[in-house]
C-alpha cells in the first residue's frame, strides 16, 4: 500500500468534512447556518468511497466503518503511521472486531446514513427509531401503537385476540425460552426508546457521542432483525 497517498486521502476526509464558519455579506441573516462543512456533497462522497476502500485494504474486512466519522478516519491515520508497530511492542497483534454501519439491518442504516454521512449522529438515531417504529407497526398490525406500548403489545405472552396479533421468536415448546426470548425482546425495544430515542426529544439532553451513536443504532439494528425474523400470530 502507498501510505503516504492513503495518509493523504484521510487528511483530505477530514478537511473536507469540517465545518467552516460561513462568510455572509453584512449581517447573518437571522436563522442563517453559522457554519458548514467545506467540501461539497459529491467531493465528500468521492474522497468517502476512497477512504472506505483504503480501510477495506488495511483490515482486510469489507464494510469496515473507520472512514464514515473523524474519530474513525483518525484512527485509521494511526493505523497507517504506526499502529503494528504499537500493538507489536505491546504483544496485540488484533484490534478486535470492528462494528460495520452498512451491515446494520437495513432498517437502520438505511435511514440513519444521510445523517450520519452530515456528521448529525443524534439524528441519525433518531431516524433509525422512528423507521423502526413503523416497520414494527406493520408487522405488528397495529398502527394505533407506538414506541414501547407497540413493543409490549408486540411481543406480549399472552395469546393474540381478535385484530391485536403477537410477533412469535419461538413457539411454546419450551415454556422458559419462549419467556425469555419474548420479555428479552421487550426489554430491549422499550430501552431504546425509553433510554435513548425519547431523551433526544427533551431540552438539556446531552448529545451522543460517535462511539455512543454507533453502538445504539447496533442495538436498533439488533431489535430489528428480532422483529424481521418474528412469525405474526394472530387472533
Amino acid at each position: 500500500m502507498d501510505e503516504k497517498w492513503a495518509l493523504e486521502q484521510c487528511e483530505r476526509w477530514l478537511w473536507l468534512h469540517e465545518r467552516a464558519p460561513i462568510e455572509y455579506e453584512g449581517e447573518r441573516p437571522k436563522g442563517a447556518p453559522k457554519a458548514k462543512m467545506r467540501g461539497t456533497k459529491e467531493e465528500r462522497s468521492r474522497i468517502s468511497n476512497r477512504v472506505h476502500v483504503i480501510a477495506d485494504a488495511l483490515y482486510d474486512r469489507p464494510g469496515w466503518n473507520l472512514w464514515s466519522s473523524a474519530d474513525g478516519v483518525r484512527q485509521l491515520m494511526f493505523e497507517l503511521e504506526e499502529g503494528a508497530e504499537v500493538r507489536a511492542r505491546v504483544g496485540l497483534d488484533d484490534p478486535g472486531p470492528a462494528l460495520a454501519a452498512d451491515s446494520l439491518h437495513p432498517w437502520v442504516w438505511s435511514a440513519a446514513q444521510p445523517h450520519w454521512d452530515s456528521g448529525n449522529h443524534d439524528a441519525a438515531v433518531w431516524a433509525a427509531a422512528i423507521n423502526v417504529n413503523s416497520q414494527l407497526k406493520l408487522k405488528a398490525e397495529r398502527p394505533e401503537l407506538g414506541e414501547s406500548a407497540l413493543v409490549r403489545a408486540a411481543f406480549g405472552t399472552d395469546d393474540p385476540q381478535p385484530g391485536k396479533a403477537r410477533l412469535r421468536l419461538c413457539d411454546r415448546s419450551n415454556p422458559d425460552l419462549f419467556k425469555d426470548r419474548h420479555v428479552g425482546a421487550i426489554n430491549l425495544g422499550s430501552g431504546l426508546f425509553s433510554g435513548v430515542r425519547n431523551p433526544l426529544n427533551h431540552v438539556g439532553a446531552v448529545d451522543l457521542t460517535e462511539q455512543e451513536a454507533l453502538e445504539t443504532l447496533a442495538g436498533w439494528s439488533l431489535l430489528s432483525r428480532w422483529i424481521d425474523r418474528a412469525e405474526v400470530e394472530r387472533g
